[in-house]
């Protein structure tokens, strides 16, 4: 099944090193995920920062 992906929020975060990145958070009206721009999936913590998965970069909010 082909998801239609509708952005909720975009935000932009900064990784441990100062590099900007920006969050998409993402719903498809039934479930909801948060990805970087290329599709790439974050995990949100309790905390509100945002870990990439894939390579355990901690990334912190800056702006929504």
């Amino acid at each position: 099944m082909i998801h239609d992906w509708t952005n909720i929020q975009i935000m932009e975060c900064n990784t441990d090193n100062g590099v900007l990145v920006t969050v998409f958070w993402q719903s498809d009206g039934a479930s909801e995920r948060y990805v970087l721009g290329n599709g790439q999936a974050v995990d949100q913590n309790k905390d509100g920062t945002f870990t990439i998965h894939e390579t355990q970069t901690n990334l912190s909010l800056a702006h929504f």
